[in-house]
């Protein structure tokens, strides 16, 4: 109730105002049809994004912020994705229309009630002595409810944690509260817990000196494919379940890849592609509300692995069937150092366009293996996949598959994607340097649906990564690992020791450790083999053991402080390093 009252009266807090002035101008016609469009129009926008908020939160799993609207701006094309969103949500818009409608009637309510009041009237000083205490008294409950209490700060975002677990804490918030909260708010603050920066590092560093090979699981390596599955959860590939005689899963194709591969218990960096892209590529964490790529630190000067790979003579190339402008993916590609990009527009057939994103995973993976049948060798390219994507519409390339469905939409078009991914492999397995080839598979964030519930944030972090070599059979599970992490175990697994700027780590080296970093809903994740602590960005507020408790329902904080404090103080370096290079254009090895 706090959090409503809150946006109820900052969202209309000048109507308060201007219809409460102690004045007779207040009541004429002209000045209250002005006070009417206001009210009208700030409590329509108000619906409205709640309404857009309903459908975008099961894929963002968190309130929308002002760092939507800098999302629109990186390649949303509305006039394509609009009347689809308009046939899957529709109930929503006839939801909006009857808000409108309500909206509506309290402005023609409030007219008939002040129409029966003269316009001029003598001035009495008891009248008016009247409505200054009114006026002053609203101006007083609306402050107090805008502000959220009497307590000594505003409630902020991070309040609603105090009422409800992080993963719940969405249902106690509401859409303009956050977006209120986040407005002017998006600017990146340097973080200050240590002394400086180098005393920071030395709790954990970003610079890799060394990188030691992988020799235990060391095949012949010439080529290097990425594949990042879009909304791809661990939980829609059964051999990557924990229980997976439990869970059905939905592509068999997956599974059996990834039964012969060093499998991980993956964890994403972030909920949306771009962060996924950040972290897997250029190794950088998501500790902020925006992406890095959304921000303008994105031209600053970074040590990119990609351009490292190049150093040793690979060829790089990205692959991805959406437009060209989607996300801004195809720039981001390009500085950080892929040769080429293939995306729409160099698709040769516009007929397989699906109708909202771009060209569907059968047709543009057919398009990819034929690419990289004659592309120059060595290589290390990427596929990422958007077919799995809301608003999950069946490509209609899909006809004559035998796709498995199940309780969601998203589990027909992972078996959609599953048939794509194992034609794709059919297809490249054609070449000559298939067995020479080293396939990275993971997913990108996890999308709506593809997740069982109940949940927690840990589960909502849990995707697929696995390292697959044709001429191997691994058949290996080696616990969990972060998007981060992919590119310094390449490096490992290619024996290439050369230094590298990156906030992961090395899978491969004996002495590994997994520090995952995350940040849902204005609270910090740091992600350990055995525990989730969260760090409102002043102290811990949870810490969960995830073996035991993997829906996070007991706060161990105050039973293990040791163990608390140690993660704090890790979580603290790695944010304090992140920002002030970040900020000081220190995103690269010293050496530079």
């Amino acid at each position: 109730m706090r959090f409503d009252l809150s946006a109820i009266f900052y969202s209309n807090a000048p109507y308060f105002v201007a219809v409460l002035i102690p004045f007779s101008f207040a009541c004429k016609k002209f000045y209250r049809k002005i006070c009417d469009i206001y009210f009208i129009i700030i409590n329509s926008f108000a619906a409205l994004v709640s309404y857009i908020d309903i459908a975008y939160y099961p894929y963002i799993l968190k309130r929308m912020t002002c760092d939507f609207f800098s999302y629109l701006q990186i390649g949303f094309d509305f006039k394509v994705l609009l009347p689809s969103f308009l046939k899957q949500f529709w109930y929503l818009f006839l939801l909006f229309f009857a808000t409108i409608f309500i909206i509506f009637f309290i402005v023609r309510f409030t007219n008939r009630i002040i129409a029966k009041k003269p316009v001029f009237q003598p001035f009495l000083w008891k009248d008016f002595l009247y409505k200054i205490l009114v006026f002053f008294v609203s101006f007083f409950i609306s402050f107090l409810c805008m502000r959220g209490g009497f307590q000594t700060r505003p409630i902020g975002l991070i309040d609603s944690g105090k009422y409800a677990s992080i993963q719940n804490a969405a249902l106690i918030s509401n859409t303009p509260f956050t977006l209120i909260k986040s407005y002017g708010n998006q600017q990146v603050v340097e973080k200050h817990y240590f002394m400086d920066l180098e005393e920071a590092e030395s709790h954990f560093s970003p610079i890799i000196h060394t990188i030691s090979p992988c020799s235990q699981y060391c095949y012949p390596v010439k080529n290097v494919i990425v594949i990042i599955l879009e909304g791809f959860s661990q939980y829609l590939i059964k051999g990557m379940e924990p229980n997976p005689d439990e869970y059905q899963g939905y592509c068999p194709f997956l599974d059996s890849l990834l039964r012969q591969s060093i499998s991980f218990n993956g964890i994403a960096n972030g909920h949306r592609t771009i962060d996924a892209l950040q972290a897997i590529f250029l190794g950088h964490p998501k500790v902020l509300e925006k992406s890095y790529i959304e921000t303008h630190f994105v031209s600053n000067l970074s040590s990119s692995p990609v351009e490292v790979l190049k150093k040793y003579g690979y060829h790089t190339l990205f692959f991805h069937g959406a437009k060209n402008s989607s996300m801004n993916i195809e720039s981001y590609c390009y500085s950080i150092g892929f040769d080429a990009y293939y995306g729409k527009n160099e698709y040769p057939n516009s007929s397989d366009y699906d109708g909202v994103w771009g060209i569907s995973d059968r047709s543009f993976l057919k398009f990819a293996a034929q690419k990289l049948s004659t592309a120059q060798q060595p290589f290390f390219a990427s596929v990422l996949t958007l077919s799995s994507h809301n608003p999950f519409v069946v490509p209609k390339d899909a006809e004559g598959l035998d796709l498995t469905t199940g309780t969601r939409p998203i589990h027909t078009l992972a078996s959609y994607t599953d048939h794509a991914v194992r034609e794709f492999f059919e297809a490249v397995s054609q070449n000559h340097w298939y067995d020479s080839t080293l396939f990275i598979i993971t997913g990108d964030h996890i999308g709506e649906g593809s997740f069982p519930t109940p949940c927690s944030i840990y589960t909502t972090l849990q995707i697929p990564i696995s390292f697959y070599h044709p001429a191997a059979n691994f058949g290996i599970n080696m616990g969990s690992m972060q998007q981060l992490d992919i590119m310094p175990s390449l490096f490992s697994y290619l024996n290439i020791d050369e230094p590298l700027f990156s906030y992961g780590s090395n899978i491969f080296d004996t002495e590994y450790t997994l520090y995952s970093v995350n940040y849902t809903w204005g609270v910090y994740q740091l992600i350990t083999d055995d525990f989730i602590l969260q760090f409102d960005g002043e102290k811990s507020i949870g810490l969960f053991d995830i073996k035991q408790d993997i829906l996070m329902r007991k706060n161990l904080m105050n039973e293990l402080p040791d163990v608390t404090a140690l993660y704090e103080q890790k979580l603290k370096a790695i944010l304090q390093s992140y920002t002030t290079r970040l900020i000081n254009n220190q995103l690269f090895m010293n050496e530079k």
